[in-house]
């Protein structure tokens, strides 16, 4: 083959080469068609309210939950405490075994958690949290008007 020919098959080749190269790169390549999506600004985030305070904000780590009063009047009371703005909240005490939510008054104040609660046709019932030790919720409870008090240790419920 003579040098002409060697050059033109040479450069076909080379140019044919370009070309497959260049298709088969244009999918990496935005289209001249295809619109630029705009970019959405970023939406600023909603404060969320934790279910349990951050570390070290709580004067009894773990409180928060269900807890059942094995010893009550008809057994099985459970108060439900929560973490609300800043503070321990009870949102109800319920005796199946009675119906419904029971609870009257909680409050917080100075590490101690205290709720009244009053089943129909008996005593209103005052507690307030002593310590929390892993499953235990220990409490001492009297009678609103007075005439009995003690102290029960609470089990936390699943």
């Amino acid at each position: 083959m003579d040098t002409r020919k060697k050059f033109w098959t040479v450069l076909i080749g080379s140019v044919v080469g370009m070309i497959l190269i260049a298709c088969s790169c244009s999918s990496l390549l935005p289209s001249a068609t295809s619109a630029p999506q705009p970019v959405q600004p970023a939406q600023p985030a909603q404060p969320v309210q934790p279910a349990q305070p951050a570390s070290g904000q709580e004067a009894m780590p773990g409180l928060a939950g269900k807890w059942i009063d094995p010893d009550s009047s008809g057994g099985g009371t459970i108060s439900t405490i929560e973490w609300q703005n800043g503070g321990y909240v009870v949102t109800s005490v319920i005796n199946t075994g009675r119906g419904p939510n029971e609870l009257t008054t909680t409050s917080w104040s100075n590490g101690v958690l205290t709720w009244e609660y009053c089943p129909s046709g008996m005593h209103c019932i005052t507690q307030n949290t002593v310590s929390v030790s892993g499953d235990t919720l220990t409490v001492n409870w009297a009678w609103s008007d007075g005439g009995n008090s003690g102290t029960s240790d609470l089990q936390r419920q699943p």
